[in-house]
């Protein structure tokens, strides 16, 4: 009814005047654009009906409308964003309501990691805490390890892993590590190795979790703290057994807690073992962590009930696929087979962000069991590269329109100079540097937006060519999306 074609066009005025057309009598409220930038109160008022901000996007109306009873709309916030808020508001409900219950029922499968230093309580119904391992930390700087632990703890970890190198054991090395990480973050720490020498070290400089024990090393390991978090293994790394039947990992994890268990160690957590798809395979590791559920919902097995480890970098790291959408599969994996804490890293460029993508995954399929419903249109959702909304189809005359095959290959320097863009994920920055033709650095500047850098680049006059100009919106814009999803930036490709 507007004369207009973007909605964001919608002004106050022809609103007015539409709704002066309207008999009210037969409506309770009345939606308009979320994309409009101005408040509907003085509306409201005056017809005095609700008239309050729909979602941005009109694909969106459908699930705002079946959601209607549960969203207080509002008058300046749009629809869609309320929604969205409305899932994160009930998922940190559930989940205190779920910490509440877990805290009047710890036992050997539902316990804090460590209360002295954390509130974090693993199984119980919670959903999983994500370590985040710094990989081969022992041969890391200081400053590598400390940027590294930053992110992970900005992006979601709840515990961070310092990751060792097998047959290359540095016990102190390993204590100084936790020591500045102690120093600088009030966060859980954990060690990943199979070295006594380096899991006692790390015992003595206060570690909060060990991963791993198996039946090839516990037995070295008998002076660690009976209160201490160990994460225990189906193996025997020292002789070289690593067992590839369902049933014998789970024997072998049960046989192992009884002996754990028997010696006073009271806070243990079970690892399957996830393995790689197709080779090793992915289907075995998943039947064993089923097997392991059904093994000890049963008689005298349900007293060896411990939490599972889900180690999801297994997968993910070594498949080459975009890594959300599989950190969104693996979540809602892990949140079926009620998984207690997950496992993870981002040691290489196409892993960047995946501590946040799994985190945000974990919200969504939480949220999802809870409500019974699959894990879809519920409040929370994590796009990236693709998204829900379907784009606007115009009607275009293609006899009319100008048709570019080629691009132009011609290129003029601009007098002006030329610029370098560069993209920080670990502090969260794009970095655009001019030079003069001759190469002398002339301007810095750092942003996290293209369209913010790209104006004060025009309101400094760095270059005024206008073919410049589209060039640099172009790659500032690409260099916003790599920030944001994660991919490596490389200006020109």
């Amino acid at each position: 009814m507007a004369p207009i074609s973007v909605s964001a066009f919608l002004s106050e005025q022809m609103t007015d005047e539409i709704i002066n057309t309207i008999s009210l009598s037969d409506y309770s409220l009345i939606l308009i654009p979320g994309f409009v930038q101005w408040d509907t109160s003085q509306l409201e008022k005056k017809y005095s009906i609700k008239i309050r901000k729909g979602p941005e996007f009109a694909s969106d109306i459908p699930t705002i409308i079946k959601n209607i009873d549960i969203i207080e709309l509002s008058n300046e916030i749009p629809a869609n964003r309320l929604y969205e808020a409305s899932g994160r508001s009930l998922y940190h409900q559930i989940v205190k309501d779920a910490f509440l219950q877990a805290e009047k029922s710890l036992d050997q499968s539902t316990f804090y990691i460590n209360q002295n230093r954390s509130n974090i309580i693993i199984g119980g119904g919670l959903p999983p805490p994500i370590i985040a391992e710094i990989v081969n930390s022992t041969e890391k700087s200081d400053e590598n390890i400390l940027k590294k632990a930053k992110h992970y703890i900005k992006s979601g970890a709840s515990i961070i892993d310092i990751g060792c190198i097998s047959n290359k054991p540095n016990p102190e090395r390993v204590k100084k590590i936790i020591s500045f990480l102690r120093e600088k973050f009030e966060v859980l720490l954990s060690v990943d190795s199979m070295d006594p020498g380096e899991i006692l070290a790390a015992a003595e400089a206060g570690i909060d979790l060990v991963l791993s024990v198996d039946l090839g090393n516990y037995g070295d390991l008998l002076s660690l703290p009976r209160d201490l978090t160990l994460v225990i293994l189906p193996t025997n790394v020292k002789q070289g057994y690593f067992p590839k039947n369902p049933s014998e990992r789970v024997k072998n994890l049960l046989d192992l807690t009884k002996i754990l268990l028997k010696l006073g160690f009271t806070k243990l957590i079970a690892d399957p073992l996830l393995e790689s798809p197709i080779a090793p395979g992915i289907s075995i590791s998943l039947e064993t962590y089923f097997l392991y559920n059904m093994t000890v919902s049963k008689g005298n097995n349900k007293e060896l009930r411990l939490p599972l480890f889900f180690g999801v970098s297994n997968v993910v790291e070594l498949v080459d696929v975009d890594s959300i959408g599989i950190n969104g599969l693996l979540a809602a994996i892990a949140i079926e087979l009620n998984v207690g804490v997950l496992f993870t890293v981002e040691h290489s460029a196409k892993l960047m962000n995946g501590v946040r993508e799994l985190k945000e995954c974990v919200k969504l399929c939480y949220l999802s069991r809870t409500k019974k419903v699959p894990p879809i249109n519920i409040g929370i959702d994590y796009f990236s590269a693709k998204g829900k909304i379907n784009p606007i189809s115009l009607d275009i005359d293609e006899k009319r329109s100008i048709v570019v095959k080629e691009p132009n290959k011609g290129y003029l320097m601009d007098e002006k100079g030329y610029f370098k863009i560069y993209v920080n994920h670990y502090a969260g920055l794009i970095y655009v540097l001019f030079f003069s033709n001759q190469h002398e650095l002339k301007s810095s500047l750092m942003g996290q937006d293209a369209e913010s850098l790209s104006k004060k680049i025009l309101e400094l006059k760095l270059t005024t060519d206008i073919y410049h100009a589209n060039y640099i919106g172009r790659e500032l814009r690409m260099a916003e999306f790599c920030l944001l999803s994660g991919k490596p930036y490389l200006q020109d490709e």
